[in-house]
């Protein structure tokens, strides 16, 4: 049995860590901004293949670290008069490869601890659950004890349920999928710990679909500039008219500059 993650913020070697488990252990769950005065928070969940020993080594603009300052330098863009910061939440031990991906086991066994993440958080910010791929059907487990305000879905095999309502009814749920992202021939379903439930895109789990602009792929969500991160963004700080919906032409735009502003939020840089 996994021992329960303990939160409390912390400085460890110029990292502000919320929870890291000893030498040897998987689960790292790093804040990039202040988050005790934070009015908005975004909580990024990736999927297979990231834990403690390659989270602070593996520098690539698909590492969970470098995705959690890709969405918090476009929230300060999109929202320079308010507080944002983001949590990565690497807190389970994730999958590591496309067959282990098949069992709903790491899922659960992580959605407790996510869940309860959400309360250790300031009860007056506005929290978004971002889960990538197999980090999505964690979300979708930890919603319905969880305290959210919005859960964003990108690339996602499944939330871990059958229904809608399993999700509970206080959270928005937001969904983003290519046309080119392979995880759509991920079989759908749960049997017992085989499979995660349906899609947010499924009928049934009436998600609010929006759009991604031109990436491609399935790692392409965070992509720095791309319509897909300002999504998620305007998401993550409820600038809810501004979503764009799927099918609308919108070119990527140019990189966000790191500003003062932004610099200021950013805890780590990468």
């Amino acid at each position: 049995m996994t021992p329960t993650l303990h939160y409390r913020l912390r400085d460890v070697d110029e990292h502000t860590l919320l929870a890291c488990d000893p030498p040897g252990g998987v689960r790292v769950v790093e804040a990039f901004g202040d988050v005790a005065l934070a009015d908005h928070i975004a909580i990024v969940v990736p999927g297979n293949g990231h834990h403690l020993g390659n989270y602070f080594t593996d520098r690539g603009p698909v590492s969970p670290r470098a995705r959690g300052e890709q969405v918090l330098r476009m929230m300060t863009a999109l929202a320079s008069d308010e507080r944002v910061a983001v949590v990565v939440w690497v807190g389970y031990r994730t999958p590591a490869g496309m067959a282990s991906a098949f069992s709903n086991s790491y899922a659960r066994e992580g959605a407790d601890d996510l869940a309860r993440l959400t309360h250790y958080l300031p009860r007056s910010a506005h929290l978004t659950l971002i889960g990538h791929s197999y980090g999505s059907a964690v979300c979708g487990l930890a919603l319905p004890t969880a305290r959210v305000d919005d859960c964003v879905a990108v690339g996602s095999a499944g939330m871990g349920v059958q229904h809608r309502d399993q999700l509970g009814v206080a959270t928005r749920l937001w969904a983003a999928q290519t046309e080119s992202d392979w995880i759509r021939f991920f079989p759908h379903g749960r049997i017992g710990r085989l499979g995660l439930g349906r899609p947010p895109l499924h009928p049934a789990m009436r998600a609010t679909r929006f759009g991604t602009g031109d990436i491609t792929g399935h790692c392409g969500y965070y992509t720095e500039g791309s319509e897909s991160l300002r999504n998620i963004a305007r998401i993550a700080v409820g600038r809810y008219d501004d979503v764009t919906p799927a099918g609308t032409a919108v070119p990527s735009a140019a990189p966000i500059e790191n500003t003062a502003d932004a610099t200021a939020f950013v805890a780590v840089q990468a």
